[in-house]
């Protein structure tokens, strides 16, 4: 009889359990301390530095410190810009992959073999392969710095040199990436990465006005190189953190 079969009310309905949104208000909560996290393993990256403190030294052989200072400020928005449009084609490739979550294992995964590499430079730096811009790519590199001798060469080189530091600063950035695809829609992920990259740049706004006041920079290129190692652990151990969180789902 088909008048035994009960009828769903539309009340039933409109109280049905509704799918999560994969950007759910705890996964957006969660994801902070993770970005900032990986964001300060990159701003401490001795690659960035090695490079901008070439081009504050090139562009203070002139002379002309003001335009040293926008230089330096100029390489850094270009930097961030860079980054900032590439993050958003990987995000947007990941995000329509539509991948599983056993990708986040992957980015686990990833995350802790980063950390792992890096603590590996703290013990035996150099040994095997180095956890920094190849070194056959170091001449053409500095060929590109030291050809900025204004603000808008110094910008056009921030756009070329971010390719070659990719190697060096991608980790943690593919890293977080990856989390974003899986937990955050694009406006929330466009805010991310706009933090983001604006903390990975900030030791380097920090660096240029800090020789435009008077700072020297081969001294800062000697403390750069003093503290290569522990600048590597500390990379290593944040990355291994926020490996390990990943892995077992804390965020």
């Amino acid at each position: 009889d088909l008048h035994s079969f009960p009828t769903r009310r539309s009340s039933d309905l409109v109280c049905a359990p509704q799918p999560l949104t994969n950007d759910n208000t705890k996964a957006n909560k969660l994801t902070l301390p993770l970005v900032l996290g990986a964001a300060g393993v990159d701003a401490i990256n001795p690659c960035a530095f090695a490079v901008l403190i070439i081009l504050m030294t090139t562009i203070l052989a002139s002379g002309k410190k003001k335009r040293a200072l926008w230089s330096g400020l100029s390489f850094a928005l270009a930097i961030y810009i860079s980054y900032l449009l590439m993050g958003l084609g990987i995000y947007r490739a990941l995000a329509t992959a539509n991948l599983s979550m056993w990708f986040m294992k992957l980015i686990a995964g990833l995350a802790i073999l980063l950390g792992l590499l890096n603590v590996k430079e703290y013990f035996w730096y150099g040994k095997v392969f180095i956890m920094e811009v190849p070194r056959k790519w170091r001449p053409t590199m500095k060929k590109i710095i030291h050809s900025a001798t204004s603000p808008l060469g110094s910008f056009a080189s921030g756009l070329l040199v971010s390719l070659f530091l990719l190697p060096c600063t991608s980790g943690p950035y593919i890293v977080i990436l990856g989390m974003l695809s899986q937990k955050t829609a694009f406006a929330s992920a466009l805010s991310w990465l706009l933090l983001y990259n604006f903390i990975f740049v900030l030791p380097m706004v920090i660096i240029t006005f800090g020789v435009y006041k008077g700072l020297d920079p081969q001294k800062l290129e000697k403390e750069r190189s003093k503290r290569l190692r522990i600048l590597h652990l500390i990379a290593g151990l944040l990355m291994l953190v926020i490996g390990v969180l990943i892995f077992f789902n804390f965020v």
